[in-house]
């Protein structure tokens, strides 16, 4: 029998996640470098494995009217941008989102939205002891976006929600 975790279970196995990637990310010298790309491959497969249960499984319950669609805010969004913004954004995006006076607030469900279609192979991160942002792009219609996503605030945000079961069919 396959055992469905609840939506606060992976925020928290995501907030766990997210420490080990960047505990191992920032410390470079007092971890051997075999483990530490050990580490961070294996909590960034993870990570996007919660991710996108999330996403999926928190947007099906709020599209039925099983979860309340808050506006929480936990990034920076950006549409209408062409490939070079997107290029600049991950190669120089440095925290915190809020001050990025060209980007919008991302609320929770843009965000899960922003998650599930997001272009795997145009997406970056920042990570350091405090911070954990990813930098995801993709296209709605013929227009590019770029979204900035906190992860740890991702995670409370979720935490927010009244828990249920995910669905993971």
């Amino acid at each position: 029998m396959w055992k469905r975790r609840t939506f606060h279970e992976c925020a928290e196995e995501l907030e766990m996640v997210s420490r080990a990637f960047r505990r191992a990310y920032t410390d470079s010298s007092s971890i051997d470098p075999t483990n530490r790309m050990r580490v961070l491959h294996e909590s960034s497969e993870k990570g996007i494995e919660i991710l996108r249960i999330l996403a999926l499984s928190i947007r099906s319950e709020q599209d039925f009217g099983n979860l309340p669609k808050r506006s929480i805010t936990v990034g920076a969004l950006k549409n209408a941008v062409n490939e070079n913004e997107i290029t600049v954004t991950l190669s120089n995006y440095q925290p915190p989102y809020e001050e990025k006076t060209d980007f919008e607030p991302l609320v929770l469900r843009e965000a899960l939205n922003k998650i599930a279609h997001a272009n795997p192979s145009r997406a970056g991160f920042f990570a350091s002891t405090a911070t954990h942002d990813l930098i995801l792009s993709g296209k709605k219609g013929d227009r590019n976006w770029v979204a900035i996503l906190s992860i740890i605030d991702l995670c409370h945000a979720i935490k927010s929600l009244p828990d249920q079961t995910t669905q993971q069919d």
